[in-house]
């Protein structure tokens, strides 16, 4: 279970029954600063982080084309390639632990080798071991509750027999307690400044345990689900834990404020959206004050392929395209456009007609400009062309205004009712597999004599293989304008693992939720909570809270949602929450059609259920996920969770 290869190369797992091989113990390693950096290097190159590389039936950095993204799984984004929940099928755990015991290693061993080193330099490398280590069981314990806590090198089958390899599960409790321990130590003896870009410091070290801490008081809050064994509870926190763990992120979170970590606002200017605006896009393609933790790729060495998968039709230079489709769901969180009272994008005007627009961006003109930066709206610029997310030309009449095209809910394509499908007589004219709109056939005339096709350049095609829009909408956020080629393993943007604003956040959240509970100085987290949020929503461009009695849960984890869009987080912010399975519970999102309407040259817009009618059903079992069943059959000490 916790034998692995050691080296400097790839990582290669191996059963307990077969000897390790190449484990580093030479001096050549351990003896000199460049030898401690390449091992340093190595435990880094392997966190277990979902990034750009992180696919869910592959593992972390597993270099394949990540199509189903993780936004498509938590209500985000949708994708022609994703056609419900998805649920992790690689050995998360051998990762981890394979990981640990590297990181175990070294703290033991570098001591061993002190007369080489300054002792303020074994000092803050060991620090960062534990680092990587409480990152390790981070990645274990909010997918699986208790693990085995193993603090120590192992060495199999040298010194250890295979039942000293073989553990019970400790409680979730004890593992979350482990995780803050290895992180204060880290806090108190790293260095201010990272020794290499990309490696841990203090400030590192608090920003995770902010994020560490306050998914171990959801828990304690949240979770209803129980499991004891073995005399240790697996499964779940005791609620009495809640408030010292809220007050453990929020604490780590102060420190963080003492690195110089600013939200980013080089471009940024009031009452100027434009600037708003592309002072966002550049939060994710700069290295600025908000970056904390940062994943660096540089072409050709380290590359990965966002670039591919969430580019348009139009932009796209070879590999895939469109895999990113942001839900209308997630759009109608943002603030700017016309609502209906349900707070849903309002298509109708007071007579239950289509309101009609000169471009498709015209509804969207006064959005909040962190909206714009995250999704790319349909007509909005990208790569110097306006994208066309275009789903077909209504040709009928517009005199008396134009009817709702299909019932509300209706799920199902356009094209499948039959008086819009792609004949003579029909009022829709759909595109079919006109993919480049270059068939003059496929074109239509409108009344001002110009001919247009009947979809746009990146809109739904008639067959979503074909790989387009589907939702109405792309991403915008992480991707670089900058890109010529986007085949495959050509992006070299990168990887925020932790920025400020997240800090901000999770100080927001911790406080917020000290207050429900109750907590000593509540009056000065909810002041607090209030300031974050409006820190965050001024350089979003969005209106600022009024009050501070206006601030819930809710609306805090909104904001979370938001700012952290697309940007792996979400997904495991609705699992602590335990609130993916109300989510998802035979949910088929929402889009938003763009059509032009022949007669007038303008646009209308049509809100639909997703065409091709995916349900998506969390399933509340993986709230605690299946444990391996290969390293159960290695440790028959280890208990699998509920419902597996």
């Amino acid at each position: 279970m916790f034998v692995a290869t050691m080296g400097t190369g790839m990582l290669s797992c191996v059963d307990l029954d077969i000897p390790p091989l190449n484990i580093v113990t030479d001096n050549e390693i351990l003896t000199s600063r460049d030898g401690v950096t390449a091992y340093m290097a190595r435990l880094y190159s392997v966190l277990p982080m979902e990034d750009f590389r992180y696919v869910y039936n592959k593992g972390f950095g597993s270099g394949d084309a990540p199509r189903e993204q993780p936004s498509c799984w938590s209500g985000e984004a949708i994708s022609r390639d994703v056609t419900g929940v998805r649920y992790e099928s690689f050995n998360a755990w051998n990762h981890a632990y394979t990981l640990i015991r590297e990181a175990n290693y070294l703290m033991e061993e570098l001591p061993n080798y002190a007369s080489h080193h300054d002792a303020d330099d074994i000092q803050h490398w060991i620090a960062e071991a534990r680092f990587v280590r409480a990152y390790a069981y981070f990645a274990l314990v909010k997918r699986y509750g208790g693990v085995p806590k193993v603090d120590k090198f192992i060495d199999y089958p040298a010194e250890a027999t295979i039942e000293d390899t073989q553990f019970y599960r400790d409680s979730e409790e004890s593992i979350w307690d482990f995780i803050s321990s290895d992180l204060d130590y880290a806090i108190e003896n790293l260095p201010l400044v990272s020794e290499q870009k990309g490696r841990a410091n203090k400030y590192v070290a608090a920003a995770f345990k902010s994020r560490a801490m306050l998914f171990a008081g959801s828990i304690a809050k949240y979770n209803e689900v129980e499991l004891e064994y073995n005399g240790a509870r697996v499964c779940g926190i005791p609620a009495t834990r809640a408030t010292d763990y809220f007050k453990q992120a929020y604490d780590a979170s102060l420190i963080v404020d003492e690195g110089g970590y600013e939200l980013y606002k080089g471009e940024w200017k009031d009452d100027d959206k434009e600037a708003q605006y592309t002072n966002y896009v550049n939060i994710f393609l700069k290295d600025t004050k908000e970056n904390i933790f940062v994943r660096y790729f540089l072409y050709p060495d380290n590359i990965h392929s966002f670039g591919t998968v969430g580019q348009s039709v139009q932009t796209s230079t070879g590999g895939s395209h469109s895999e990113i489709c942001p839900t209308l769901d997630f759009v109608e969180m943002f603030d700017g456009f016309d609502k209906d009272a349900n707070g849903h994008f309002e298509c109708f005007d007071k007579d239950g007609h289509y309101k009609l627009y000169n471009t498709t961006m015209e509804p969207f003109a006064n959005c909040e400009p962190r909206l714009r930066a995250t999704v790319l709206l349909p007509g909005d610029e990208f790569k110097g062309q306006s994208i066309e997310l275009r789903r077909g030309i209504y040709v009928g009449d517009i005199e008396n205004g134009i009817e709702p095209l299909l019932a509300i809910g209706t799920t199902g394509f356009y094209d499948d009712q039959p008086q819009y499908s792609d004949d003579a007589t029909s009022l829709l004219k759909l595109s079919k597999n006109d993919v480049n709109n270059n068939d003059p056939s496929t074109w239509i005339t409108l009344s001002d004599g110009t001919q247009m096709p009947r979809s746009g350049k990146s809109g739904m095609m008639y067959n979503p293989s074909t790989g387009c829009g589907i939702s109405g909408f792309l991403i915008r956020k992480y991707m670089d304008p900058k890109q010529t080629n986007t085949d495959w393993n050509q992006s070299s943007t990168n990887w925020i693992e932790l920025r400020y604003a997240e800090v901000l956040l999770n100080r927001a959240e911790a406080a917020t939720e000290l207050v429900a509970l109750n907590a000593e100085n509540s009056t000065a987290y909810k002041t607090e909570a209030y300031r974050c949020i409006n820190l965050i929503r001024e350089r979003a461009g969005a209106d600022l809270m009024k009050s501070e009695g206006d601030l819930t849960i809710d609306q805090v984890r909104k904001e979370r949602r938001k700012e952290l869009g697309f940007e792996n987080k979400t997904y495991w912010d609705l699992r602590r929450w335990r609130i993916l399975d109300d989510e998802q519970n035979s949910k088929t999102y929402r889009t938003l059609q763009a059509f032009m309407a022949a007669e007038a040259t303008k646009y209308f817009m049509d809100v639909k259920l997703q065409e091709q009618n995916y349900l998506y059903t969390y399933d509340s079992r993986y709230y605690y996920q299946q444990i391996p069943n290969d390293e159960i059959q290695k440790d028959p000490n280890i208990k699998q969770n509920p419902g597996f």
